[in-house]
């Protein structure tokens, strides 16, 4: 039987702000019933939304919902209302398919089951899901985000505790977790945020970190800005810092803090990717098993478009995205170890232009012949078909190996024909490849 035990991972904050102070103004009609707070002698409404909400700049949606005219004079016993909405997290982004597995039903909520969206929002109890290519992002109710990438499951135990404290307690189930913490305005619970795993319990306390699960037996955590505390049964308390990384669980390594592998260094960054794939190529990092690369269409890697996990082979490496729409994209790679542990992070961007191939086809009487000619795809060699069926299962022609945007083949017999035309790149050894719509063709009799 497989021994479960649980991990915890803690961050340590930096003080922001310092509160509001006041007395108030006469009592306003309530609003619709969530949770309240009755004010007692020396709080302030940023205090009160800290306390409730997590996040103290959230105040001026409290001051409007409870009709407060001057935020800095709350009348003591007065009565405050929170929206419960407002204590569940929400979907920032949603790729692909991300679904609620199972969890507390929420009136106008995603059932379980149901493919997620941005703006969808999520109770305690929630247990989320995505599937390959699929990524989503939350954010809890204490401003802080997470993020799931493809085929990982988790739980988002709860978000405060029995006072009503921010106190968040999500579980990882099986892939992987990205997660950004604030920092807090003041000293927090030793449990305030918290990732368990099978293996380990990390604590969090404003920080950016990932925790991973290579195999059934070991939890990876690494640390990309602040520390973090990672608590394993039977053993003390392991202060992770920044640029350190630790594997928790059955390996020889388990327990020892170990810097986390350099960012790999880009090849060519930034250049255009108008190819048909794109194509992402970076020097190889010593001791990397693995790399983990992905695509977003944000600098903060909120709204994620694609990923892949690609093992070392040394030298150059490379990473081939097909299917990738034209925009601008935000491109990042890890190295990670054999074991599991992530490093640090190299970014760059890159714009996408439309690829396309636009075509047309005439008849030269004076030749005989029908003339094909397409739009160019820089660095390709194409192939041109003509077949007599949509799906191109019966080709009449198959051009291949042609360098130029242009092609000539004697008249066919007359009758309804398809044509189309595909554009191969090989750039650094990966092959790419677009394929043009197919376009009607009608060849006439004897003109």
């Amino acid at each position: 039987m497989t021994r479960r035990r649980s991990i915890c991972i803690g961050l340590c904050a930096l003080a922001l702000f310092e509160g509001l102070a006041g007395p108030a103004v006469a009592q306003q009609p309530s609003p619709p019933p969530g949770h309240t707070h009755t004010v007692r002698p020396g709080e302030t409404l940023w205090d009160i939304t800290r306390q409730h909400l997590g996040r103290p700049l959230l105040w001026p949606g409290v001051q409007q919902r409870n009709r407060v005219g001057e935020p800095r004079l709350l009348q003591i016993g007065r009565v405050l209302h929170f929206d419960d909405s407002e204590r569940q997290a929400v979907v920032l982004a949603a790729t692909g398919d991300v679904r609620m597995v199972d969890g507390l039903a929420v009136a106008g909520g995603p059932p379980a089951g149901a493919l997620l969206a941005a703006g969808s929002r999520l109770p305690e109890g929630s247990r989320l899901r995505t599937g390959a290519d699929s990524f989503v992002t939350l954010r809890l109710p204490d401003g802080s985000r997470t993020t799931l990438p493809s085929r990982s499951q988790a739980r988002l135990v709860r978000y405060f505790d029995a006072s009503g404290r921010p106190s968040v307690l999500v579980e990882l189930e099986s892939g992987d977790l990205e997660s950004r913490v604030p920092p807090r305005g003041h000293a927090p619970a030793a449990d305030a945020w918290r990732v368990r795993t099978r293996m380990a319990t990390i604590g969090v306390r404003g920080t950016h970190f990932r925790v991973s699960l290579p195999d059934p037996a070991n939890a990876a955590v690494s640390v990309l800005e602040s520390a973090v505390a990672v608590q394993a049964p039977a053993r003390a308390p392991v202060r992770v810092p920044e640029a350190k990384g630790l594997l928790a669980g059955d390996s020889p390594l388990a327990g020892q803090v170990q810097d986390l592998l350099p960012a790999p260094d880009w090849v060519e960054p930034g250049r255009p990717q108008n190819q048909p794939g794109v194509l992402l190529a970076w020097n190889g990092v010593a001791g990397a098993g693995s790399y983990h690369v992905q695509l977003a269409r944000d600098a903060e890697f909120i709204d994620l478009a694609a990923e892949q996990r690609l093992p070392a082979g040394g030298g150059r490496e490379l990473a081939l995205f097909d299917g990738i729409a034209p925009g601008s994209y935000f491109a990042r790679v890890a190295a990670v170890t054999p074991e599991g542990v992530e490093g640090l992070l190299s970014m760059a961007g890159f714009s996408r232009a439309q690829a396309s191939l636009d075509g047309t086809a005439r008849w030269l009487a004076d030749r005989g012949e029908l003339a094909f000619s397409w739009s160019a795809v820089p660095g390709a060699t194409y192939t041109l078909e003509v077949a007599d069926d949509e799906q191109f299962r019966r080709l009449a022609v198959q051009a291949g190996g042609l360098q130029g945007e242009e092609a000539r083949v004697q008249a066919l017999p007359p009758g309804q024909y398809w044509w189309r035309v595909r554009a191969e790149v090989v750039d650094q050894g990966q092959r790419s490849e677009l394929v043009g719509p197919a376009r009607p063709l009608l060849v006439e009799g004897v003109r």
